[in-house]
């Protein structure tokens, strides 16, 4: 009898500092579109400011120029939303979050960062326009878009809160900053393809669930 429980104490100390285990949750885009303004300053005119994009298969990220006709040429900007549903998420806590990584399948690339911010107030996928947007929230990365898929680290601290306050996670904005470029334009899948945009958040678990010394010592007599 001392000798069992002299091996399972050694056990249950070996288990008690074992590394914490954790648990990936993938969380599929449950909503998003892209807003649109095609700009001609020499008249000046706007385009597609009220246009929605909610059913697009495409979300398009850019900050360009296109040429009409010489001398006519047009501003483009265009800024891609995704929204996540955290409510269910309860059981874990915002405390626990590790990492977070936004996960999305790129058909074009584009020269130059690309700027990840929080969206600071709600919106709806088929109704967003350039013209009704709501207001860009904190930045969360920087990163590259390439071809293919993209694993973009987030700032963890600021998406952190959203596991515990559900109804502020208003979502993920990807622009350019207005840092204009011949070459920043970029298209990746949305939800209405096999490929939708994924956020996935890494909680830490603690390897043992905390007990008394006195319930593990009583469980084994």
């Amino acid at each position: 009898m001392n000798r069992i429980w002299l091996v399972c104490a050694v056990f249950l100390a070996a288990a008690s500092v074992a590394p914490a285990t954790e648990q990936v949750v993938k969380l599929e885009t449950d909503g998003d579109s892209y807003v649109c303004r095609f700009y001609e300053p020499s008249v000046p005119l706007e385009f597609y400011v009220d246009d929605n994009f909610g059913d697009a298969w495409e979300l398009h990220v850019s900050n360009t120029y296109t040429y009409i006709s010489d001398p006519w040429w047009m501003e483009v900007l265009e800024m891609a939303y995704m929204h996540f549903d955290f409510s269910g998420l309860g059981e874990y806590d915002g405390a626990d979050l590790v990492e977070a990584q936004l996960v999305f399948n790129a058909t074009d690339a584009v020269e130059g960062a690309v700027l990840a911010a929080k969206v600071a107030g709600p919106w709806e996928e088929m109704s967003i326009t350039y013209r009704n947007r709501p207001p860009r929230g904190d930045s969360v990365a920087s990163f590259d878009m390439v071809e293919g898929y993209n694993y973009v680290d987030l700032n963890v601290g600021k998406i952190a809160p959203w596991v515990d306050a559900p109804d502020l996670a208003y979502g993920i904005q990807l622009d350019h900053g207005g840092n204009g470029s011949w070459d920043n334009y970029g298209v990746f899948c949305s939800r209405e393809t096999d490929s939708p945009p994924e956020l996935w958040l890494t909680f830490s678990e603690p390897a043992v669930q905390e007990s008394s010394w006195g319930e593990i010592k009583a469980s084994f007599e």
